[in-house]
């Protein structure tokens, strides 16, 4: 046994010694490694670059600035719960009943009651405009069908252009009023086992010997499913009955798609007349600064039109997309919104030097656009302050116009107030862009 032991140890020390020699030669070998990286050709030519990057402050912020905010806005952005959908509501009952059904859109944060409206027609009209997202119409006998425990039904309009969200919403609805039914039943049946009927809020003593609540009743079952299922909710779906998803995604594509091509083919156009030295030849040239400019911007609005009709063809071959609306209002408007993409594109390509940096700078400009246009997530899936920032971005308002007018078949007097606003983002940066172009020409 102690001849065993002593075995043990002598092979354990032979081990350890030879791990201690393996150790030792490994770090000798790492520090020549060392030794030669840091004398050799390639360190010294590694240290320039860092330090022409370090001492670069442009380059710096374009490698740490945009991913940095860009994932912080992704990360906010896309975000798969729904909030606050605006609801509209049309109350012909205007009672107590009306009132305490509603409260249900209360007892969760999925609805939002935007407006009140005093007919239907007002509120299918804001629908159309993308105002609202969900419209609920009580009719006038709703109270008194409650009173008399008949069946009532309540109209509920959901704006499909977004199939997700409408199927999310009317989820939500269907789940409210199935758990207002439930809570009348058992209301009804406790006040029913004291001898008291509580309808509609009214109670009023009955005759305990036809209580309905009593399992000998014949007709008691069928009350209660009768109750269990009073309120009835009728779902509409608008817009896309098919609930086709696609129809959402290349609507929002479209949009996204001539935003990217327009802004980089301009500021692409203008930089490379930069580089090339042609800009200086067009001073000897007799044509104005205007129409230097117009002759650039012209051509790419015939282009970016071309490529609109081009989506929406491919829309309709390979998506069956429905195009409800005037296509001279969708061009109209359409050539409109581009001039506000080129002229983005023209002011980025004042301000730099080279194709590689407008290139830089379209990808920090493009994404929060994009992310922020609604065009591929719903805005109202988004936090409240990035819904607010929205209103910043012109593409929204294009991508409520391509929906509007193909999906929901609206024009000019639904679309006015995105028009209106286009047209001042297309004036400003246009003036802009012309101004800072016209300073580069002289």
């Amino acid at each position: 046994m102690e001849f065993d032991t002593g075995i043990s140890r002598v092979v354990k020390l032979i081990f350890l010694s030879g791990m201690a020699q393996i150790a030792e030669d490994a770090g000798r070998n790492m520090r020549t490694f060392c030794d030669r990286i840091l004398g050799s050709r390639f360190w010294a030519l590694f240290r320039k670059e860092v330090s022409q990057i370090l001492h670069n402050r442009q380059l710096l912020i374009q490698i740490l600035i945009p991913p940095t905010l860009l994932l912080l806005l992704f990360g906010s952005a896309l975000n798969p719960t729904f909030k606050d959908l605006r609801v509209g509501i049309t109350d012909y009952s205007h009672s107590r009943a009306s009132r305490e059904f509603l409260e249900l859109l209360s007892q969760t944060s999925a609805f939002d009651i935007a407006q009140y409206y005093a007919n239907e027609q007002d509120m299918t009209a804001d629908l159309a405009k993308g105002n609202l997202t969900v419209g609920i119409t009580i009719p006038s006998e709703f109270d008194r069908d409650l009173a008399r425990q008949r069946p009532t039904q309540v109209q509920a309009l959901f704006d499909a252009v977004d199939a997700n969200t409408a199927s999310i919403a009317s989820g939500y609805l269907s789940q409210l009023v199935g758990d207002y039914n439930s809570r009348r039943l058992a209301s009804n049946q406790r006040h029913q086992g004291t001898g008291i009927t509580a309808t509609n809020g009214i109670s009023s003593t009955t005759n305990n010997s036809s209580n309905p609540s009593n399992p000998s009743n014949p007709i008691s079952g069928a009350n209660a499913t009768l109750q269990r299922n009073q309120v009835q909710l009728v779902a509409t779906i608008l817009y896309n009955p098919g609930l086709e998803g696609s129809w959402f995604i290349v609507t929002g594509t479209t949009g996204i798609l001539l935003t990217t091509i327009g802004l980089q083919a301009a500021a692409s156009l203008v930089v490379r007349e930069k580089e090339a030295g042609t800009i200086e030849q067009l001073l000897m040239t007799p044509a104005s600064n205007t129409e230097v400019i117009l002759a650039k911007i012209a051509p790419l609005l015939v282009l970016l039109t071309f490529d609109a009709a081009i989506a929406l063809m491919v829309g309709k071959i390979a998506f069956s997309l429905p195009i409800r609306g005037n296509l001279l209002v969708f061009f109209s408007i359409s050539v409109l919104y581009f001039l506000v993409g080129i002229s983005i594109g023209i002011m980025i390509a004042c301000y730099v030097k080279s194709e590689q940096q407008a290139q830089l700078i379209s990808f920090f400009i493009s994404p929060p656009i994009i992310l922020l246009s609604g065009g591929s997530s719903p805005i109202s899936s988004m936090p409240t302050y990035m819904q607010w920032l929205s209103y910043c971005d012109p593409l929204r308002y294009y991508i409520e116009v391509c929906r509007g007018v193909i999906l929901k078949g609206v024009g000019f007097a639904e679309l006015w107030s995105q028009v209106l606003i286009l047209l001042v983002f297309a004036i400003v940066l246009l003036a802009l862009s012309i101004r800072r172009f016209r300073n580069q020409l002289t």
